[in-house]
């Protein structure tokens, strides 16, 4: 996908099809390249671009494998919290539960995309709906990240002259128009994929290619690069605040209890790792990297071209970017309390928790 996915295109091998002049015993090898090529595969192996149709293939299906059932079950504890729901911090999750069962749900129609390798078989309305529902999931996520952060360290933090905005996002109203504009922001960053005038694409041997060149410019990756950047520095300046609040001494006023501080310094520091690790590469490999698209766009080649040194670890990033939906629910795991019980009374996560835990757990989450 141009402009927020790898896009390079994966073409046949002139190496792959030659014959010696006159050796009739090599025509049904070439006749059976032919038909493959027709089918959008190429004469081509997958290990002429491992990082692109395997390395990001297996990436997939590791997400899809652990991060769908893991998020199913978060937004079952999440959502059966009923009238608690109305707590700003638990909206919050809930909504980036949802976020990341979303992007899950995605990843079927990728994998045969990459395994095909780069044909898309179905219509390019769900090529479009793919591509949207990718993008609206990824920095809808990235959204309620952050505003989890700031509703964690308002939690923490005394009232003072600059808590205004933090405790008004505590509150219930201003936290569901908040979510609502996350999903807005989610759905901007989508609106390229769906207003594109070709989703489907020709490529070689007879391949569609599913949003790949010409449907984003360098434009859209900026903003995309400095909305991550903006939710990133609200997440760090969160944290940096929560460590310097849990460091200075007791003063004046009511204080939060220690597991409560504690908790909610573990969920901002998983969160900023999950940024760091999973979704920080990306951010800065892709605004140069479409750059160098842009500047290299052209009609194919003949042959199978190797992939730069730019091109692998963009798509190495891509891979990385996925893992997130998978870390999010350790995070849950690891810093609201009582959730691995609440997914054993839920018989969500078999084998998590102590037997004989009850849901009501969650009302002891720090909100």
């Amino acid at each position: 996908m141009e402009g927020l996915r790898d896009v390079k295109h994966f073409q046949p091998c002139t190496r792959c099809s030659r014959q010696a002049p006159g050796e009739d015993l090599h025509q049904g090898k070439s006749e059976m390249n032919s038909s493959v090529e027709d089918l959008g595969v190429g004469s081509c192996s997958p290990w002429d671009d491992p990082a692109r149709f395997i390395v990001v293939p297996a990436a997939y299906a590791l997400a899809l494998a652990l991060g769908l059932p893991a998020n199913v079950a978060a937004l079952a504890v999440f959502v059966r919290s009923g009238r608690r729901l109305g707590q700003a911090l638990r909206l919050y999750l809930l909504n980036l539960a949802l976020a990341d069962v979303l992007f899950t749900l995605t990843l079927p129609l990728w994998l045969t995309y990459y395994l095909g390798p780069a044909h898309w078989p179905f219509p390019e309305a769900a090529c479009r709906a793919a591509g949207a529902a990718y993008y609206v999931s990824t920095y809808a996520a990235v959204a309620f990240a952050a505003l989890i952060s700031v509703c964690r360290c308002g939690s923490v933090r005394r009232p003072g002259p600059r808590a205004t905005a933090r405790s008004a996002l505590r509150r219930r109203g201003p936290a569901r128009a908040a979510c609502a504009a996350a999903w807005l922001a989610g759905l901007a960053c989508a609106a390229p994929s769906l207003a594109a005038p070709h989703a489907l694409r020709p490529g070689p041997g007879g391949s569609a290619r599913c949003l790949e060149r010409g449907w984003a410019r360098a434009g859209l990756a900026y903003a995309t690069v400095a909305f991550f950047a903006a939710a990133f520095l609200l997440v760090l300046a969160a944290y940096v605040s929560l460590a310097r609040a849990l460091a200075a001494p007791s003063g004046p006023g009511p204080a939060p209890t220690g597991p409560h501080r504690r908790a909610a310094r573990t969920m901002v520091l998983g969160l900023l790792l999950v940024f760091a690790l999973c979704l920080a590469p990306y951010h800065l490999l892709l605004a140069p990297w479409v750059a160098g698209q842009e500047g290299a766009a052209g009609p194919d080649g003949g042959g199978c071209r190797a992939a730069s040194t730019l091109d692998v670890l963009h798509t190495l990033s891509l891979a990385l970017l996925s893992l997130n939906s998978c870390l999010d629910p350790l995070i849950y795991c690891f810093s609201v309390r009582r959730f691995r019980q609440d997914c054993w009374a839920l018989s969500c996560l078999p084998g998590v928790g102590v037997p004989g835990a009850h849901a009501a757990s969650l009302s002891s989450s720090a909100s």
